[in-house]
């Protein structure tokens, strides 16, 4: 813009003279293109201050009333205006593109950051579900192969001495074989990865629950949903649960999603004995989900009911 204001003020200064030079040549018009030319070299070599239009626009109004094409000068202030016009435009461009590039490189950061602290948080969650589920096989699997076991010796010392109770003690033994073989079935589900990533194997899911009725409803636009896993864990920690605690008779898993963001709740008839606890499965889905910029909520309202709120992408 610069380059395009000294050319145009060169070209008017071009046009004062052709004009001096046709109109009357006098004396006032040579110090009045003097006068201007020194106050364009000085907005030029000079930072430009305010009152040079100002100085501008009395000069040539002084010089009209002796010299009257001296009006004609009023071109030069108007250009200095629209000049400064551009500076303060340019300067704001300027600024706002460097405020821009300052954000993008904010949020280039804090994706980073939230990338680094979703892959450690999805490495504290794994290491506590594998806690989790180690600390289940030993106090469930274990516990009633142990009383199994003992059960069996006791029952075949009774079985030498023909006493009846060796069938009640293998009968026991066989009872309790039988829950160790659930609860290792349920670790090893738990630990095996799902065959598909998406809304099937939430459906997969609840087609698997046995322990009572379930219905799985989904509404609104789930498409674009990036954390099927994350909601499949949910689901699975979540029926897990419910066979392990509840006396529920009815599950109902609620899946429902708009352009930004997909939410399940999951939610059965059992009574509430008391307080609920965040147990590790629970603690370690609330710390992914926050990660993630989610929203994970337990409510005891009329049941019990685990909420899932997550953005699309």
């Amino acid at each position: 813009m610069k380059k395009i204001a000294i050319f145009t003020r060169l070209g008017a200064g071009a046009m004062l003279m052709i004009v001096w030079g046709l109109y009357s040549s006098s004396l006032s018009g040579v110090i009045f293109l003097l006068i201007m030319t020194a106050l364009s070299a000085i907005r030029y070599r000079l930072t430009p201050y305010k009152w040079l239009m100002y100085a501008e626009i009395s000069t040539c109004i002084l010089f009209s009333f002796t010299w009257m094409p001296a009006l004609l000068g009023l071109w030069l202030p108007v250009i200095s205006v629209l000049e400064n016009r551009w500076d303060i435009w340019e300067k704001d461009l300027l600024r706002k593109a460097h405020e821009d590039r300052s954000q993008r490189l904010k949020l280039e950061e804090n994706k980073e950051n939230t990338a680094r602290e979703m892959k450690n948080a999805a490495r504290v969650a794994e290491m506590a579900e594998r806690s989790r589920i180690a600390q289940d096989i030993h106090d469930h699997v274990g516990h009633e192969i142990s009383g199994a076991s003992i059960a069996l010796q006791t029952a075949i010392k009774l079985f030498e001495k023909n006493d009846a109770q060796a069938k009640e003690l293998l009968n026991q033994s066989a009872k309790r074989l039988e829950t160790a073989s659930i609860h290792l079935r349920e670790a090893v589900h738990n630990l095996k990865p799902s065959r598909t990533i998406g809304i099937e194997t939430l459906k997969d899911l609840c087609d698997d629950f046995t322990f009572c009725k379930i219905t799985f409803e989904s509404t609104g636009d789930i498409n674009g949903v990036f954390y099927w896993e994350l909601l499949a864990s949910n689901l699975k920690e979540s029926l897990t649960n419910i066979t392990r605690h509840s006396n529920a008779t009815q599950v109902i898993v609620k899946l429902e999603g708009n352009r930004d963001f997909v939410r399940m709740q999951i939610s059965d008839n059992g009574q509430i004995v008391s307080t609920p606890k965040m147990g590790l499965g629970l603690s370690g889905i609330q710390q992914r989900v926050r990660t993630i910029g989610g929203t994970f909520t337990v409510n005891t309202d009329n049941g019990f009911s685990v909420i899932t709120f997550l953005p699309k992408r």
